[in-house]
């Protein structure tokens, strides 16, 4: 009896150190840049974040944010109709181009913020909009200087942009730096301010975000665990395309991780807040701002996105037929035929 504990316990000390092959299906929880280092990444404010670049660096910059909070960037850059995209940069195929078909007129910047995506996790209660201004200052101060000492080319401002809450974040820092920003591209953003919640005619799925059921599991937790943030990751992944019907996700959106404890932080850092606005000083921004929106989409109604159009003083905006809040996934080549317009 003691032989045959014995070898059941080498047995499962073997499978519990052997690390699983991410894109094998079933394998739903990947692990982050810090533990997982032949992901690409880059190290900002101390903090390794998910991070990767496509394109000449010659070129103009384009930063591009995905939403959430809390989600990854695995959709900005995938196909619809094609294998899923590998965490692997070497893995991929040519075909699979989402937004980064851009690289043949810009430099294109992707990054997964932290708690976010499979940038590393972080104690509930601690990420902040303003750290995430912090990094996103960082992470456009990395590729200027970049670009100069690879280049010799200075260049004082780059491109944003943002899908959903991506497009909040995004907007947020124009609001406090405008002077960086030579554009802004905005994917359905959340909401910019408490004046569009109040003009929705319906409420809106935007104020559903932060779901009671995982805030209460999150938070009745003394410390938060690597092992906890897994499972918080695991079971939103898995209601995730289902979630909110008025944003008419697709089943199939490709995504490889959602940070559960960002996506609360955050929340209750932003929209969630009684003055949230993000819009006082966007009449000092210079540049173009780009809304984009799916054309089935419910959650905002025209007078919704009518106001948060108006914020911006020289605006322009899109819709993409037959889509919905994953609309630059859904239909990549009409989406970045639209920016290619804009920027030029």
């Amino acid at each position: 009896m003691r032989n045959i504990t014995l070898v059941l316990g080498l047995l499962l000390s073997t499978y519990s150190c052997t690390k699983m092959e991410m894109e094998k299906p079933g394998n739903l929880v990947p692990e982050t840049v810090d533990l997982d280092s032949d992901l690409p990444a880059i190290t900002i404010n101390g903090t390794k974040l998910h991070a990767e670049t496509f394109g000449d660096i010659h070129n103009p910059i384009i930063i591009f944010i995905p939403g959430g909070p809390g989600t990854d960037y695995c959709a900005l850059i995938n196909r619809q109709n094609t294998e899923k995209q590998s965490r692997y940069p070497n893995k991929r195929t040519l075909h699979n181009l989402g937004l980064n078909q851009l690289q043949d007129e810009y430099y294109c910047v992707f990054f997964e913020p932290r708690g976010a995506g499979l940038s590393p996790r972080f104690d509930k209660g601690t990420l902040t909009i303003n750290q995430y201004h912090e990094d996103l200052d960082a992470i456009i101060d990395y590729y200027l200087d970049k670009k100069l000492q690879e280049t010799g080319i200075q260049d004082l401002k780059v491109n944003l942009a943002g899908h959903s809450f991506g497009g909040l974040y995004a907007t947020s820092y124009v609001n406090q730096s405008p002077e960086r920003v030579a554009n802004i591209i905005l994917f359905e953003p959340t909401p910019l301010s408490n004046e569009v919640f109040d003009v929705l005619i319906q409420k809106s799925v935007f104020t559903m975000l932060d779901e009671e059921w995982m805030n209460e599991y999150l938070y009745s937790l003394e410390h938060l665990s690597y092992d906890d943030h897994c499972r918080a990751d695991y079971h939103r992944i898995l209601g995730f395309s289902g979630s909110f019907p008025e944003l008419e996700y697709p089943d199939d959106v490709p995504l490889w991780r959602y940070g559960v404890s960002a996506n609360i932080d955050l929340a209750k850092d932003t929209f969630e807040k009684d003055d949230y606005d993000v819009t006082s000083n966007l009449n000092q921004f210079e540049g173009k701002a780009l809304f984009i929106r799916g054309g089935n989409t419910r959650a905002l109604d025209d007078d919704g996105w009518n106001l948060q159009i108006s914020y911006f003083p020289n605006h322009q905006s899109a819709t993409i037929p037959n889509t919905g809040h994953y609309m630059l996934w859904e239909n990549p080549d009409l989406t970045v035929e639209i920016i290619r317009d804009f920027l030029q």
